[in-house]
């Protein structure tokens, strides 16, 4: 009997392959070695997962209840999206690679991609679906109970680890490292804390935003100038850094939230005050570089759309009220040492 990466790698026929590859702009032969990795290293996530009753818990609300039909019939379509975002916004952000990895999802995704020289995130998200969906079949057609799965995703994981190529074990190595990693970040942080160093840049985008309200057009500059600060500042940092385990699937855009929409300025701002109070407590090493990407997020924002003058004619690139906000955050998210010097 077909083992499930057996069964998933017969999907990926040479159609499927060149079709991400176009897809994402590389060529079909990185497609498949990124593919090599993808697989077993998603196995190795859904057979730790396995161990646990609530990682098996979270396993099984992860597949679908038509016995994969749904994820393996919509392949074909999610392999010509990977390059546009469609599958970011489809399949990690709907839970099923964080349902895997957890924290270290971002972690993994990056060491990933800074080995194979492109985004290999979509992909993952890819070969997610492929191997979830076949899960889900299988067990149908098996009758496979929980335990059941639990036993299967253990067996055929430990039975892979001793075929692998020694190119792809390394690989594979360092992706589980990178995640382990950033779990343990995470877990440094109580939820509460968690949820605010999340949330700041979003906080730090909407405290600016409200000081000098620019209207739809420009509400949409801002926020489009927001996710691209973000993705500049994330495109060089480590792995498993703060700023990639918090931020790294953060995507091209950044979402309201109400959490940081329905509280009043004053509460955003103790909200940065907290994240960055945080930040410093638990991961000192990374609080500088957290604090100037929220600075130069939100300088972005308030840099993206003039304030006053008339039909395009004059007006200021920072209005008055916003470089009064950028300030304040500047004074928020500042180091000690750094707000102890600036005094002196």
């Amino acid at each position: 009997m077909a083992s499930l990466l057996d069964s998933v790698r017969q999907l990926m026929t040479s159609d499927m392959v060149g079709t991400i590859g176009k897809s994402l702009g590389v060529d079909t032969s990185m497609v498949q070695r990124g593919l090599d990795v993808a697989g077993p290293l998603l196995q190795s996530g859904l057979a730790n997962r396995s161990q646990t009753s609530a990682g098996l818990d979270g396993i099984m609300g992860m597949l679908p209840k038509d016995g994969g039909a749904s994820l393996l019939g919509s392949l074909g379509n999610l392999a010509g999206m990977l390059g546009k975002g469609g599958l970011l916004g489809s399949v990690a952000s709907s839970g099923l690679l964080s349902g895997i990895f957890g924290s270290g999802t971002s972690a993994i995704g990056k060491t990933l991609s800074d080995r194979f020289g492109f985004s290999a995130t979509p992909l993952l998200g890819l070969a997610a679906s492929a191997l979830l969906g076949q899960l889900a079949k299988t067990a149908q057609d098996q009758k496979l109970t929980s335990g059941g799965i639990a036993r299967m995703l253990q067996n055929e994981a430990s039975n892979t680890q001793g075929k692998l190529k020694p190119e792809v074990q390394t690989v594979l190595n360092e992706a589980l490292d990178a995640g382990k990693q950033a779990e343990t970040l995470k877990q440094a942080f109580t939820d509460a804390e968690w949820t605010k160093v999340r949330l700041a840049p979003l906080a730090a985008v909407s405290y600016v935003m409200k000081s000098s309200p620019s209207g739809l057009v420009g509400r949409v500059k801002e926020l489009t100038a927001a996710g691209d600060a973000m993705t500049t500042a994330l495109k060089d940092v480590g792995p498993t850094s703060l700023l990639n385990v918090a931020f790294g699937n953060i995507g091209p855009s950044l979402e309201s939230d109400p959490q940081v929409e329905e509280k009043s300025r004053g509460d955003v701002l103790n909200l940065l005050k907290d994240a960055a109070a945080a930040v410093r407590a638990k991961a000192p090493k990374e609080a500088s570089a957290f604090g100037k990407t929220l600075v130069v997020v939100a300088t972005k924002v308030a840099e993206a759309t003039k304030e006053g003058g008339f039909l395009g004619m004059g007006g200021a690139l920072v209005s008055p009220e916003e470089q009064v906000a950028l300030d304040e955050i500047k004074s928020a998210v500042a180091s000690r040492q750094a707000a102890a010097s600036e005094k002196g």
